[in-house]
């Protein structure tokens, strides 16, 4: 299992670097032909169209893939991909029809201001294409297309980086060539997934296959709608106590540390189908607890350089007036890691019982409302940052929690406590003290903290000599293949 997640990790990681680093190529773009405002509401628009993806289909392609891998029968896999591609469809086009309807007040709940009505309306065509795109995206994934999947990745993010730049600085559109663009790319790529597709997906549609699959997927909805509110609320609340300039500023925040998804996207697609095809074998846990760690160690060590470079990469990808929110960005990093970590905790999803995700992002929206309210009025996007990062930590804890009653795996805990505590320190000791050296100096200061966290990991046995060895050799293998 161990060698399947490193291949299949290292297959989704190389176009997932790609495709991320295209999206932040994205900045220089969106923060020079759209003003803080217009990217504040478009923050916004992307928000509630991430709430979409959340609830119109009702979570259906969770259920294909939990139901999927433990198929043999073509006919029946096909059945069940095909069900739910249709029942996306028709739920997309519904929602599509009943947004256009009433787009104005659409926008005025989202931004409050009657002047993106006419983007949000061309939002709405984004939104239903982007639905049916991430289920049938997906759909290969759980088939094991790594390759096709990783293609189709590059391509969305390549043609929607040159139509922005064509329709934001050749055509001067703004804010409507961004989005204009956004169609564009999204309708190319989902051509091409049901292109790839093509033979996991037929014209059948059964109501009992659905009913199953609704079965599973409708109880994880109100869980998704609270893990929205705990990811997205500190916009929304930034919009509401500061205004939507705010949210431009802070979303630029999120969108470099959303480098964060780096570490996780190469795991995270490879472990889940592989959790549930074996998880009933016995050596799985330990397996599982063998990949944590190495997570823990690169996520940790690709933490620490990051956050030590944000001054450069807002420099490099935004403007000056953008370096006020260099601070937040180590902050939002680890949020982004604590709150897709659950995929190592799979207990709650293996035993079915779905209902426990409602309870634990229950706890974690209403800290993070609360912690919210109380931080923004007196620190801000600091304060907003402070209150999304505790509010993932709090929702890790429960699923850590749950996930090893329902299925024990023997995990270190005080060793990736201890070197997330270490991780962090590094990081705000040079946000402290590198401000009175000269940048030459500050090299050199970052270096050595590097270096010292490496030490550490290796001074507390979170990593060998000879493991190192191992995963190089290993890894090396696996790619010459």
């Amino acid at each position: 299992m161990i060698k399947s997640v490193i291949k299949d990790a290292l297959t989704y990681t190389v176009p997932a670097v790609l495709t991320r680093g295209i999206a932040i190529l994205l900045l220089p773009i969106y923060t020079r032909i759209a003003d803080l405002g217009e990217l504040g509401a478009l923050d916004l628009f992307l928000a509630f169209g991430n709430l979409v993806a959340l609830t119109v289909a009702l979570e259906i392609h969770q259920a294909v893939a939990r139901f999927i891998p433990e198929l043999s029968d073509t006919k029946l896999k096909i059945a069940y991909s095909s069900t739910g591609l249709i029942f996306t469809f028709i739920m997309y086009l519904l929602f599509g029809v009943i947004s256009y309807n009433y787009f104005h007040e659409f926008n005025l709940l989202i931004t409050g201001n009657p002047i993106y009505a006419d983007p949000f309306k061309l939002l709405i065509i984004y939104f239903v294409l982007y639905g049916v795109f991430i289920y049938s995206q997906n759909q290969l994934r759980f088939e094991g297309e790594g390759a096709r999947y990783g293609t189709v990745s590059i391509v969305h993010a390549v043609l929607n980086l040159l139509s922005a730049y064509v329709l934001g600085f050749v055509y001067d559109l703004g804010l409507l060539g961004i989005i204009y663009s956004m169609i564009f790319s999204i309708l190319a790529s989902l051509s091409l997934t049901l292109f790839f597709s093509r033979h996991s997906f037929g014209f059948v549609f059964r109501f009992g296959l659905l009913k199953a699959l609704l079965k599973f997927s409708i109880p994880l909805v109100p869980s998704s709608i609270l893990v929205f509110i705990s990811l997205y609320m500190d916009r929304f609340m930034l919009s509401e106590m500061i205004g939507l300039q705010s949210v431009g500023l802070y979303g630029v925040a999120i969108r470099l540390s959303m480098a964060a998804s780096l570490v996780m996207y190469g795991f995270q697609m490879a472990i889940t189908p592989l959790i549930y095809k074996h998880y009933n074998d016995p050596e799985t846990p330990d397996n599982l607890s063998v990949i944590f760690k190495y997570f823990v160690v690169f996520s940790m060590l690709f933490f620490v350089v990051y956050s030590l470079s944000t001054r450069e990469l807002l420099i490099l990808f935004a403007t000056p007036e953008f370096l006020i929110v260099s601070k937040i960005i180590p902050v939002l990093f680890v949020s982004f890691l604590l709150s897709n970590m659950y995929i190592f905790m799979p207990g709650i999803a293996i035993r079915k019982k779905t209902y426990l995700f409602f309870f634990v992002n229950l706890v974690a929206a209403l800290i993070n409302i609360v912690l919210n309210y109380l931080l923004i009025p007196h620190f801000g996007m600091f304060g907003a940052a402070i209150a999304t990062v505790l509010s993932s930590f709090s929702a890790f804890l429960c699923y850590a929690y749950l996930s090893q009653k329902l299925y024990f795996v023997n995990h270190n805990w005080f060793q990736y406590s201890l070197i997330l505590i270490f991780s962090i320190t590094l990081v705000v000791t040079y946000f402290v003290i590198g401000s009175y050296f000269e940048y030459i100096e500050t090299l050199l200061l970052r270096v050595a903290l590097i270096i010292i966290l490496i030490g550490a990991m290796f001074y507390i046995n979170l990593i060998t000599r000879n493991e190192l060895l191992i995963f190089k050799r290993g890894a090396i293998k696996i790619m010459n293949r």
